[in-house]
């Protein structure tokens, strides 16, 4: 009853973060765009501007046949993450035929999982198949034929091909589950265990030259995350907005490993039975994991986002779920699973759920305003430049746009044309040029995003091409440059300058990463 209860409280409050989501934001208006391409061949060009191998853009594709609409994609992403849900009950029933009640009381107060788990991108439906692979991989511990190998390995396929990241995971868990079958002496199974990780990972390589070819502007975005910084953000994804819960975590993981030590210790004159196995599979499986991820982290070294650590939060809710599985056969040991898992459902309810309340963003409902209001001759400025893409989806005016700097496709992320403007003498003189034009002729400047205009005394910052200033590739210190200069260009020649309201529910919160506002300038002098 208590695992009943939990899944069903998970599955209300995915229900809840996507009635309250709203509007797609950036990233999953990227892909949505990217899965939109005229051609599948579109997809397989541009999908290294996005963070998934092609098969994630393809699912959506297939699902956009029968609704491209906002609240037919939130229902997507809800049953995404439901997906989830159903992963940890497999795999405790094929394992253990038992009940995934620490998994699921992990699961149901980690904001991280409900409110990045259920966009529109890979993350939420990676996690998953990775938590599949976990269990399917760790079945052949228990019984290896056939079927159980071909199974683990189509798997551990889709993990990969849907979330690239999963690669280190998948090498973690088979390297894991290779070692217990050689303690075992079963180098037949670990043969097969290893074989299927290179195969899975070698199916990989096509996509090599893709990425090698976004190395060339990938600087952009990296931020050099320290190692204090890492675990930082770490800890706030397993328990955001609740600091304390991963002391749960810490405490669940701990007082297993000891519980464990001392059943090896009691049992020390015993032959080690295949239980114990399962837990030293468990454990290797999320040391090797965490200490991939930190590497993989740090090679990439982009600034760190919770969504980054969902697939091995999920992945260390289901080890700790097998272990608690093995040891608790005693009777006060099931009892007290049952007490936390228990009192992580009464919980539930009373805690700080204001994250996955938010709406995403309110491009849309700027995009919307200017529809509205705008005329065909007016000209509508976005920035930062990230905002074209989702704005891209929802503006439908008559009016002409642009981004700062203005680039040629929003449809994705094109850091490679960011990254061009970037090198350029005069990168903003076209918006320059444009918003002169537009303000002479009487006809209104929409600026998205507002005005961000400096400090009297200071001036706008103006920078030389990169990466000759002190900011070298900070794509951020760039667009901030830019829209300092335009803004004060307007305010000088320009007769009036108003902020515009945005239609928006008072009672609901907006991402303040998602977050715009709307001014729109008239007049010449």
């Amino acid at each position: 009853m208590v695992a009943i209860l939990l899944s069903a409280m998970v599955i209300a409050l995915l229900a809840i973060a996507a009635a309250h989501a709203g509007a797609l934001w950036r990233d999953e208006c990227a892909v949505v765009q990217l899965a939109q391409m005229p051609s599948v061949s579109d997809i397989l060009r541009n999908f290294q501007h996005e963070a998934f191998p092609p098969l994630f853009p393809l699912i959506v594709r297939g699902y956009l046949i029968f609704s491209s609409t906002d609240t037919a994609l939130r229902v997507f992403g809800f049953a995404i993450g439901c997906s989830l849900v159903a992963a940890f009950w497999i795999n405790s029933r094929v394992l253990r035929r038992d009940l995934p009640l620490v998994a699921l009381a992990l699961t149901v107060l980690n904001t991280t999982f409900f409110l990045w788990g259920t966009t529109i991108r890979g993350y939420g439906l990676g996690s998953a198949l990775i938590v599949l692979s976990f269990g399917c991989v760790a079945g052949l511990l228990v019984s290896t034929n056939w079927n159980r190998v071909i199974t683990a390995a189509i798997v551990s396929l889709f993990a990969v091909q849907v979330l690239l990241y999963n690669s280190v995971l998948l090498i973690a868990i088979c390297g894991a589950a290779a070692l217990v079958l050689l303690f075992q002496r079963r180098f037949k199974q670990a043969f097969l265990v290893v074989a299927s990780c290179v195969v899975t990972l070698f199916l990989l390589l096509p996509y090599v030259p893709s990425y090698l070819r976004a190395r060339n502007w990938n600087i952009l975005v990296r931020g050099w995350p320290t190692s204090y910084s890492l675990w930082k953000h770490f800890e706030v994804a397993l328990g955001n907005p609740g600091y304390s819960i991963p002391a749960l975590w810490y405490c669940l993981a701990f007082g297993l490993i000891g519980l464990f030590a001392l059943r090896l210790y009691q049992n020390r004159q015993r032959r080690t039975d295949e239980p114990a196995h399962l837990i030293g599979f468990a454990i290797l499986a999320c040391a090797s994991a965490l200490i991939g991820c930190y590497a993989f982290l740090r090679v990439l070294s982009y600034t760190t986002s919770n969504w980054y650590y969902l697939a091995f939060i999920c992945v260390a809710a289901a080890a700790l779920d097998l272990i608690a599985s093995v040891l608790c056969t005693h009777a006060w040991l099931r009892w007290l699973r049952i007490g936390v898992a228990t009192a992580t459902l009464i919980a539930a309810p009373f805690a700080d759920w204001s994250a996955i309340t938010e709406r995403h963003t309110n491009v849309d409902l700027a995009a919307e305003t200017v529809n509205e209001r705008a005329n065909s001759n007016d000209l509508v400025v976005v920035v930062p430049w990230q905002f074209g893409i989702p704005f891209n989806r929802y503006y439908h005016g008559p009016a002409r746009w642009m981004t700062i700097p203005n680039i040629e496709d929003h449809r994705v992320h094109r850091y490679d044309l960011f990254k061009a403007k970037m090198t350029t003498e005069n990168p903003i003189d076209d918006l320059t040029e444009a918003i002169r034009a537009t303000l002479i002729s009487g006809n209104r400047v929409w600026f998205v995003g507002g005005l961000n205009l400096p400090r009297p005394e200071e001036g706008p910052m103006i920078l030389p091409p990169a990466p000759g200033s002190r900011f070298k590739w900070d794509n951020r210190a760039y667009t901030a440059a830019w829209w300092q200069q335009l803004s004060v260009f307007v305010v000088i020649h320009t007769d009036r300058v108003d902020s515009i309201p945005l239609p928006q529910p008072t009672s609901v919160r907006i991402n303040e990463a998602e977050q715009t506002l709307l001014a729109v300038a008239q007049g010449w002098h």
